[in-house]
């Protein structure tokens, strides 16, 4: 029988805010540089108008809170893996997006005050819909039920320290000192995505000893195809929902782009330090190969095709 495993929380709240590694480290480091960098270029009236006017908001949620795990139960109840990757497939899907969809909401001109919004908000709602959503996950995939309980104040600080306060500090500088904002925001918009690619890179080869992901080229090969099409079909899904609710154009993509990317280290948490099922923890960790990846060419792709089309009409 699978039990949670009992953490100091202390020591749980140190390991999830930096990581359990110097790669982890790295990258949460380099996460908090790239949000300081996308606060450079945004202002308070920014945030203001997305609760102003919540529509597109409410969508984003809409789509990501219950069409996204839907749409990943399915795809685990035909998937031909473990029940435990099946369980890890939901959890992927249950999990908010992070600073990585705000970066790249950034690079491609999105909104992205929604984006940052979307991340926070839903990051909160997550402490309540992840024990819910993943508790019928197991019942149906594994046939029991367990106490699934996140730890609130870690989350809560991960929220704070990695995206909240860089991303207020940067609307801080630009508020008092915009020369300053706009001649640090154009090299940190390509020195931090290129310092992140390399990290996740090294994190891909690198030994599990050191950081790295430990898992096989066969276990790859066997989520793969699955994942790509949970990865694609929610991107598509938050596009078209977007679309068909006649947002702007920028609130359609940069919501597609929310609901593909997700947290997946809290993915890892859940499965590997929580319920302490090491199979079902794979899919999180090829998930993370490749999501940035083909959030950048779903968004290059649609922006082809649909400015294209909005320029000939």
């Amino acid at each position: 029988m699978y039990q949670p495993l009992n953490i100091n929380i202390f020591a749980q709240s140190f390991n999830m805010f930096l990581g359990y590694n110097y790669i982890d480290v790295a990258i949460n480091v380099v996460l908090m540089l790239i949000m300081l960098g996308i606060g450079l270029s945004l202002t308070i009236k920014d945030f203001k108008n997305i609760f102003v006017h919540p529509k597109s908001l409410a969508i984003a949620l809409t789509v990501q809170l219950f069409v996204v795990p839907l749409v990943a139960f399915g795809i685990a109840y035909i998937s031909n893996v473990p029940a435990e990757a099946k369980v890890g497939i939901v959890i992927i899907a249950l999990c908010a997006s992070g600073a990585s969809s705000n970066l790249i909401t950034h690079l491609f001109r999105g909104n992205v005050a929604l984006a940052i919004s979307m991340t926070t908000i839903n990051s909160f709602i997550t402490l309540v819909s992840i024990p819910l959503y993943a508790n019928l996950a197991l019942n149906v995939f594994l046939g029991f039920h367990t106490e699934i309980h996140l730890p609130v104040w870690e989350t809560i600080m991960q929220i704070f320290i990695i995206t909240i306060i860089p991303a207020g500090i940067g609307v801080f500088i630009r508020h008092q000192k915009e020369s300053l904002a706009k001649s640090l925001e154009r090299p940190l918009k390509f020195i931090l995505p290129a310092m992140l690619g390399f990290i996740f890179t090294v994190k891909i080869f690198v030994s599990e000893t050191s950081g790295g992901t430990g898992i096989t080229l066969t276990e790859t090969l066997q989520l793969l195809p699955y994942l790509l099409l949970l990865n694609f079909l929610a991107m598509a899904l938050g596009f078209f929902v977007a679309r068909k609710s006649r947002l702007p154009f920028a609130d359609q993509y940069t919501i597609s782009i929310e609901v593909g990317l997700h947290n997946t280290a809290l993915a890892l948490l859940i499965s590997g330090t929580i319920l302490n099922i090491t199979a079902m923890e794979k899919p999180a960790i090829v998930y993370a190969m490749f999501s940035f990846f083909t959030a950048i060419i779903f968004v290059l792709a649609i922006k082809k095709i649909f400015n294209n089309k909005i320029r000939k009409t």
